[in-house]
């Protein structure tokens, strides 16, 4: 079954919501928060085992209902719709709900070495991505963390729109908590984070940026996400809607470098030329620039700041020397 033509920039802000939250419909639906780009229906850390059977119940009557609202507003844009199940065998089951084709995909949790293939055997019958959580003590380990990528390599990669990474999880791994004030760039995590994404980003699989869980903190909110940006993430987990803005605005491009990535991807650039005070080399700048376009259709164009004149600059006087 063909897979649906998805950027993982369309993620953007993924909300993550608890299934039994009664006005989830409303968000997918697009009326509640009309620029949430990505959402998470969650089954597993936000719902109490005795609550199991009532989110599966209000899962299956969701899904159902996802595909009424689509058909009864087919231009309008919708957030993409995920499910985290909590675990495999209730994967297998929600697979095999009526309406499952009106979601994009599962977040799996906690995946480790072994785990992937059952994943992509979990959904080989649908249309569904797989979006693995990499939250567990072996995502530390390097050499687990090859085993793992090679194992996503070997089994329906496409399948695959993005990894995720469970800062949140991680940190308890640690023993420790996400504090206000602090970018995860300051912070424990920053061996890991590194570590994942030259391991997994460089065989094309790309990553999301953890929660930053400080909700009234926006101002190192915006530190993180614009340093997850420049790390490379492509979208990064919230757990409220105050912080979708400051997320995705943060994915917007620079004019600046809109015009490099044109000149870059010239077919008549030169090998190497100077551009915006940097050197810009189409044989190594190539994906980047791709990249840079890909998220500007998405994200949108940042304007460049005003520049003086350069006959204003002509007119300051040269400092006196001595003679």
């Amino acid at each position: 079954m063909a897979l649906k033509n998805t950027s993982p920039y369309e993620l953007g802000a993924t909300l993550y919501m608890p299934i039994l939250k009664p006005d989830a419909l409303e968000y997918i639906a697009g009326t509640k928060v009309p620029k949430l780009r990505s959402m998470v229906l969650c089954l597993e850390d936000a719902l109490l085992e005795t609550h199991v059977l009532e989110g599966l119940d209000t899962l299956e009557k969701t899904l159902i209902r996802i595909g009424q609202v689509k058909a009864e507003a087919e231009d309008k844009h919708f957030p993409l719709v995920f499910v985290r199940p909590r675990n495999l065998e209730m994967a297998k089951r929600i697979a095999q709900m009526a309406g499952i084709h009106n979601i994009d995909g599962f977040v799996a949790p906690k995946v480790r070495p072994g785990d992937h293939e059952h994943w992509v055997t979990s959904v080989r019958d649908t249309d569904l991505y797989i979006m693995p959580t990499l939250e567990t003590l072996e995502a530390f380990d390097v050499g687990a963390m090859t085993a793992l990528r090679d194992e996503f390599l070997a089994n329906a990669p496409d399948r695959i729109l993005a990894l995720r990474v469970g800062g949140n999880d991680l940190m308890s791994c640690l023993g420790l908590r996400r504090v206000g004030n602090t970018t995860l760039y300051e912070g424990p995590l920053l061996y890991a984070i590194s570590m994942l994404m030259s391991v997994m980003k460089s065989k094309g699989f790309d990553l999301t940026a953890p929660v930053f869980e400080i909700i009234d903190d926006m101002k190192t909110l915006l530190q993180e996400v614009t340093r997850d940006v420049n790390f490379g993430f492509v979208g990064k987990t919230i757990i409220h809607p105050d912080q979708i803005d400051v997320v995705q605005n943060a994915f917007r491009v620079p004019e600046v470098d809109i015009e490099a990535a044109k000149k870059i991807l010239d077919v008549d650039a030169p090998a190497v030329f100077k551009f915006g005070g940097s050197m810009c080399e189409p044989a190594t700048h190539r994906s980047w620039a791709q990249r840079i376009l890909s998220r500007a259709s998405i994200y949108g164009i940042v304007p460049s700041e005003p520049q003086p004149s350069s006959d204003l600059v002509d007119t300051v006087p040269p400092r006196a020397t001595n003679s």
